[in-house]
């Protein structure tokens, strides 16, 4: 049933039904072990690879993207986030003994299990910019932990699912746990009025936090990596050619439109106007290559629009228009540009006088998603990494770092909370749960009235552990052995 209705188009009734379908399925495939689980896993990223040069023609009709590109950002760190999964996820999700602390020796019989438990039934609503990438491992993170799963894809993402769908079948997964849910915003609202019990929500601001408001009306939490604003801050120990070579490529990888695309490069005065030359000559050498300008005319139109909002204001235009690559200079907060998420290839840069007004205009910006530190002193980058307040800094270069399966992608401010990928987005799928066991015939010497001597024994016990120096540690060790002798004699 979930086959033939993968394809079109839902309504709110449809997508309760489709909930109710993988809400049915979902305790059995839940009660499976991790091991079988994973082994769906790491068979869908198998077939997945199979199916990689129709990935890739699927993937290239709305993006323009040259197959190199789409392999190399798209379907590799696809397959690899599902082999991460099935293997050192799945490792992390099983039960494990918590450890027991002998200053509480008087009830150290109970032994303590950590393990996870899956919500149910999860939504997933994932963008465009990135429809395999972004999406797949989320899915693939929230199955793993036992749940099922509606996904929401951008409806430029919809053969892309409906073939990832057909695939994670084709390996072993229950047919009616996973739904894709197709169209656009009402459908994502379908999805949350549906009635799942945690939403993984991956676009932009307004539509994001629209749909949390439905969820938390309903009580139930949400994960939401909203839009971003990357600012690369150039310092004057860096190489620029580098830089320069970094920066340009970051930008304009995917038409500039990954949520952590460089937008904004701060560069120290000294080496500001150097900087603009190399820039300049960098985004112009790769202008021409493919998948570099937009396609869509409402997104051109928007971009040339910001390009001329910003010059009137008092940028300075040094490279494109707008309609493509474009660099522009001397821009200042206010500007549309500098404060909105751009997604296209328009790259803004400033000048600043030092590192501690570079960092503030940093943490001063409501989207804090990541950031990137240019410098030829490790030390003095990582100093400055550490005062950024945003999810994710890289230090002499951009993107790659979170196609890394073991690497999680956090937000900031507006730009979201919670986490996606790595050990910290898996653990979003899933709810701890303790279980504390006694054995039978265990000493409960808690339940037993506290004898005189009781104060003496818990703070004798304290001293050993927290007393200042050797001398008094061993003093209340000699204490609290003397008092546990009189109370075994009291017996």
């Amino acid at each position: 049933m979930a086959d033939e209705l993968a394809g079109a188009a839902v309504s709110g009734t449809e997508a309760e039904d489709r909930c109710a379908l993988a809400r049915a399925a979902q305790p059995a495939w839940a009660s499976l072990p991790l091991a079988a689980r994973a082994r769906v896993i790491e068979e869908t990223a198998r077939m997945l690879a199979d199916e990689g040069p129709r990935l890739a023609s699927l993937l290239s009709e709305p993006s323009g993207q040259p197959p190199a590109a789409l392999w190399s950002a798209e379907i590799l760190p696809t397959l690899d986030a599902l082999r991460w999964l099935a293997r050192e996820g799945s490792r992390q999700l099983a039960p494990r003994p918590l450890q027991r602390s002998w200053l509480q020796w008087y009830v150290r019989a109970t032994r303590h299990t950590l393990a996870w438990d899956p919500f149910g039934v999860v939504g997933v609503v994932t963008p465009g910019n990135a429809p395999l990438f972004l999406a797949v491992p989320q899915v693939a993170a929230a199955l793993l932990a036992g749940n099922g799963v509606l996904w929401k894809p951008s409806p430029s993402g919809d053969a892309i699912a409906d073939l990832a769908a057909s695939v994670f079948r084709r390996a072993g997964l229950p047919v009616d746990l996973f739904q894709v849910i197709e169209g656009g915003a009402e459908a994502a609202r379908a999805v949350v009025e549906a009635g799942v019990d945690k939403l993984f929500f991956t676009g932009g601001s307004a539509a994001g936090l629209s749909l949390y408001r439905l969820q938390a009306e309903r009580g139930r939490p949400a994960v939401l990596e909203l839009s971003g604003r990357h600012v690369a801050l150039v310092l004057a120990d860096a190489d620029l050619s580098m830089a320069a070579r970094g920066i340009a490529w970051g930008k304009l990888a995917n038409r500039g439109r990954n949520c952590i695309s460089v937008q904004l490069v701060l560069a120290a005065r000294p080496v500001y106007a150097d900087f603009l030359t190399q820039i300049r000559n960098a985004m112009a050498g790769a202008s021409e290559s493919p998948g570099v300008r937009p396609t869509d005319p409402r997104e051109i139109g928007r971009l040339r629009r910001l390009t001329e909002e910003a010059v009137e204001r008092g940028a300075r235009l040094m490279f494109g228009n707008g309609t493509g690559p474009t660099l522009l200079a001397d821009v200042t907060p206010g500007m549309c540009v500098v404060d909105e998420e751009i997604q296209g290839p328009i790259l803004t840069a400033a000048p600043v006088e030092s590192e501690a007004e570079a960092i503030a205009w940093v943490n001063r910006s409501p989207y804090r998603l990541s950031a990137s530190l240019w410098s030829a002193d490790p030390a003095r980058a990582r100093r400055v990494a550490e005062c950024l307040d945003v999810g994710q800094v890289w230090i002499n270069d951009v993107l790659h770092p979170v196609a890394q399966p073991s690497v999680p992608l956090v937000g900031r401010g507006k730009s979201g909370f919670g986490a996606s990928r790595g050990l910290a987005g898996l653990l979003e799928m899933v709810q701890p749960k303790v279980i504390s066991e006694t054995p039978g015939r265990a000493a409960r010497r808690h339940y037993e009235p506290l004898p005189p001597a009781g104060a003496d024994l818990f703070q004798n016990t304290a001293a050993v552990a927290f007393a200042s120096g050797v001398k008094a540690r061993v003093a209340g060790l000699g204490r609290l052995l003397k008092t546990l002798t009189g109370l075994a004699r009291a017996r």
